[in-house]
């Protein structure tokens, strides 16, 4: 009989000499890929952390299953820390991630979502979290500049604006400098390529535009009555009326990884923005259906 496969995370659940441990290891290390590019000095600081953990394995490969993204390993680590780390347990773990996402002094969008994750699989509520990391990092939670929002785009079109401008200007110097070794095709194609660039980039543009249009033309002519916005909230999150506090709870995490904006950051701006607003009704939903309940 063949051998079961198993992932490389799972191997070393299996080697670990503490599995909740080694889950919140790899947690760890999401938090530190999700700043971007992982230097040496966050390599040594992950590698301080982890001894305070009981795991009996190699780092490396936690690293590398956090640059991957992988998210199936993400989850089943998220679902070995839920089982162990409630209550007062959790208190600490969450100190120690918002060290790791705020070391260089800015939290990034993609960690300032994971930690209201990690806050809320281990059972903290928001208001709680919050003064937590207050006390930790000498700042306010809140929340990074926000994709969904009109005031967003406009700056990042002015820096658009300004980065073309100064990117023309060096290649027109460019090209005066090297007049005698470019060809006339050549500048052609260049030309052609830069206006297919603005095209492309003012193609999304207008899409997110219309489709912020639309979304507030919805919102402005909606006058439902007070017990649909409940209905609304169940159905955002996929859930039948009476569902209970865990259900919605399952509900949100399920959602929640699914619609992470992270999951499509490489595919540019405009998806990821389009990412965020669902990730936003989403969690949204979940807050109002468990103050109501």
């Amino acid at each position: 009989m063949a051998l079961a496969r198993f992932s490389p995370f799972e191997l070393l659940l299996l080697k670990s000499r503490h599995q909740t441990d080694t889950a919140g290891l790899l947690l760890m290390a999401w938090v530190l890929a999700s700043k971007g590019h992982i230097t040496d000095p966050d390599r040594q600081r992950f590698a301080d952390l982890a001894h305070e953990f009981r795991h009996g394995h190699d780092l490396e490969p936690l690293i590398e299953i956090a640059v991957a993204q992988d998210l199936a390993a993400i989850q089943l680590a998220a679902e070995v820390l839920h089982k162990d780390s409630g209550g007062e347990r959790a208190y600490p773990f969450l100190r120690q991630a918002t060290a790791l996402a705020v070391n260089d002094g800015k939290l990034t969008t993609a960690n300032y979502h994971i930690l209201c994750f990690l806050a809320d699989l281990l059972g903290v509520a928001p208001a709680e979290f919050a003064a937590l990391f207050e006390a930790t990092t000498g700042k306010a939670f809140e929340a990074p500049e926000d994709p969904s929002r009109t005031a967003y785009w406009q700056a990042k079109e002015r820096q658009q604006g300004h980065r073309e401008q100064s990117q023309e200007r060096s290649e027109q110097a460019q090209q005066d400098e090297h007049q005698q070794y470019g060809s006339r095709e050549e500048r052609h194609e260049e030309r052609e390529q830069q206006q297919k660039r603005k095209h492309e980039y003012s193609w999304q543009r207008n899409d997110y535009r219309h489709h912020q249009r639309h979304e507030q033309h919805s919102r402005a002519h909606q006058s439902p009555p007070p017990n649909d916005r409940t209905r609304r909230a169940l159905a955002v999150l996929g859930l039948e009326p009476g569902a209970s506090r865990n259900e919605i709870r399952k509900a949100y995490r399920r959602l929640a990884q699914l619609h992470h904006p992270d999951r499509v950051f490489a595919k540019g701006e405009a998806m990821t923005a389009s990412a965020s607003q669902r990730f936003q009704r989403i969690k949204k939903a979940y807050d109002y259906l468990m103050e109501a309940s």
